[in-house]
């Protein structure tokens, strides 16, 4: 298949495999996955979301920071528990020493935010992969392995967690495993947090990854200068995480006759959390990819200057308005589906 990467001769080194980038949407596309799920709960069932995670050991430090005067409490913790896990995130430099004797870097856990599912356009391609790659090698859990054990942990009255961190009460670390469960939901309905492409020719260094669309460029048409393709998907809702931008998107899309439960028939054809990675892994496939097509330049070669922003190709307009409706639907799946996990949770 003819994966039509602008590129010069680079090497790619493989330890940037293992650090993987964790973006996901950004801070306005998780908020507003939260509002959609807000606005789908009941009163009481709210109560119930927020008592657990007013228990949070960062409620103060994170989760209530910024609160805009007009809103609740309520309502700030619970839309803000869904960008915690990227507010936990260690600044590069920090040895793992430092990061685990830290009182807010010790709860990150990079791997845990997507799955590897390979695609590799110029083989046999296989629709439904049964296995992924392996991230970092000291912390392999994907994605699906810490939705499963999150539920599982918040349903559970008194379920083990291998991952619990050193001091916290039972109700505390319930708290951490519901914004785990808010922030999860919205990662694994992102296309490029269930897919990486494979390409031995583009990217020569095992595993041959391009890391979810990390080391790909592409320029879109309002953009002056490229980024990442990863990037690109992560700001399709656009970057505005101000409450107003959050609750005006949030009602739009809950208002979008297109975005209705009933015209998102995935919501009962798809119940597992492996079945929504393959949704957004066939996503990955088919529209961001789009089936090997997808002209793009490597990252590596326009960051050390061996091309121009110009050399770096740009979407055409219908490929990135497709990308938008794409977003806003898998947006809208996610909020849907939060909601009904919290309703799994709080009313048994």
């Amino acid at each position: 298949m003819n994966f039509r990467c602008l590129t010069t001769a680079s090497t790619v080194c493989g330890l940037l495999f293992l650090c993987r980038p964790l973006d996901a949407w950004n801070d306005a596309g998780h908020l507003v996955i939260a509002r959609l799920a807000w606005e789908r709960l009941s009163e009481p069932q709210r109560e119930k979301v927020v008592n657990v995670l007013s228990e949070h050991p960062h409620k103060h430090q994170i989760l209530l920071q910024d609160r805009p005067e007009n809103v609740s409490v309520t309502e700030w913790l619970f839309i803000r528990a869904a960008i915690w896990c990227d507010h936990i995130r260690p600044p590069r430099g920090l040895t793992r020493a430092e990061i685990y004797s830290h009182t807010i870097y010790k709860y990150h856990h990079g791997p845990w935010h997507y799955v590897n599912f390979p695609y590799s356009p110029r083989g046999k391609e296989n629709p439904v992969p049964s296995v992924s790659l392996r991230g970092e090698a000291s912390d392999s859990s994907t994605i699906l392995e810490q939705l499963e054990l999150s539920m599982k942990v918040l349903q559970g009255p008194e379920v083990e967690d291998p991952d619990r961190v050193v001091g916290l009460t039972t109700a505390q670390n319930k708290a951490v495993r519901l914004c785990w469960l808010f922030h999860l939901i919205g990662d694994i309905h992102q296309p490029l947090h269930a897919a990486t492409l494979i390409d031995e020719r583009r990217i020569p260094i095992k595993p041959h990854s391009d890391q979810g669309g990390n080391l790909f460029a592409i320029r879109s048409q309002v953009a002056a200068f490229p980024r990442k393709l990863h990037v690109f998907w992560d700001e399709c809702l656009g970057t505005d995480s101000r409450y107003p931008a959050i609750r005006s998107l949030s009602e739009t899309l809950s208002h979008d006759p297109a975005f209705t439960p009933e015209h998102l028939p995935e919501l009962s054809q798809h119940r597992s959390f492996r079945a929504w990675a393959l949704e957004s892994h066939l996503a990955a496939r088919t529209e961001v990819y789009e089936r090997g097509h997808l002209q793009c330049a490597l990252w590596d070669d326009y960051e050390h200057g061996k091309i121009t922003a110009e050399d770096v190709p740009r979407l055409s307009p219908e490929a990135e308005s497709k990308a938008k409706t794409l977003a806003r639907r898998r947006i809208a799946l996610a909020g849907c589906r939060l909601a009904e996990k919290l309703q799994e949770i709080v009313d048994p």
